[in-house]
């Protein structure tokens, strides 16, 4: 995965610099927008076009070094599509913010935050969908006291948050290429990451207390 991520870094970089050499002067292009989908913070051309490369390699080089620092390394070994997954996911929202950047600065015509709605969209697609098959973890994941307590927690917990992630990530990507408020898609994302992630903290402390019940019966 490290070679293929070199491989994005450097085609995003080559991008970067060729977008750059067409744009006469030292232009500001925006880096950030607001909630309304309008910038709202901008900085030089090669600053704003190389931001999501070191974006993309930051992520990169950390989930690199993972394996090497994560306590339950043959529960990672057991997750290798989330693990993989969560790892594409984030060069492909590297991507969709430069996309974004290039979009405002050759005026494509294309909304920039569509480009980035559509990327987490399809984050929180591509991760749900391994969600399920993952085993317990400290980096990745519903990582609460319950799940990282009980594997038959951590799994139920994370076949509730997969099927939430991708049905909600479906939606934000539908979304922000249909023409509807830029705000609307913006709080349905921020919608979907709370429930998300509320649910299944939840629901997992319930399996926890369910399966804690069960056992003093037993006892």
């Amino acid at each position: 995965m490290m070679a293929a991520s070199l491989a994005t870094v450097l085609l995003m970089i080559v991008v970067a610099a060729r977008v750059a050499m067409s744009l006469s002067g030292n232009v500001p292009l925006p880096t950030h927008w607001d909630i309304h989908g309008q910038p709202n913070s901008f900085a030089d051309k090669w600053t704003a076009l190389l931001l999501p490369v070191l974006i993309a390699g930051g992520t990169s080089l950390i989930l690199y070094i993972l394996p090497a620092i994560e306590p339950r390394k043959s529960h990672l070994r057991r997750s290798q599509g989330l693990y993989v997954w969560t790892w594409a996911s984030m060069l492909l929202v590297s991507i969709a913010v430069q996309l974004a950047v290039i979009s405002a600065a050759l005026h494509w015509g294309v909304h920039a935050t569509s480009f980035v709605l559509g990327g987490v969209g399809a984050m929180f697609a591509m991760m749900g969908n391994h969600f399920g098959k993952s085993r317990s973890m400290y980096f990745i994941g519903i990582r609460t006291p319950w799940t990282l307590s009980n594997e038959e927690v951590w799994i139920k917990t994370h076949r509730l948050a997969g099927k939430l992630l991708v049905a909600g990530g479906l939606m934000i990507v539908a979304g922000a290429f249909l023409p509807l408020p830029v705000g609307l898609i913006i709080t349905l994302m921020l919608a979907v990451s709370v429930i998300a992630v509320v649910v299944p903290i939840g629901y997992s402390y319930l399996l926890w207390r369910q399966e804690r019940n069960h056992t003093s019966v037993r006892l």
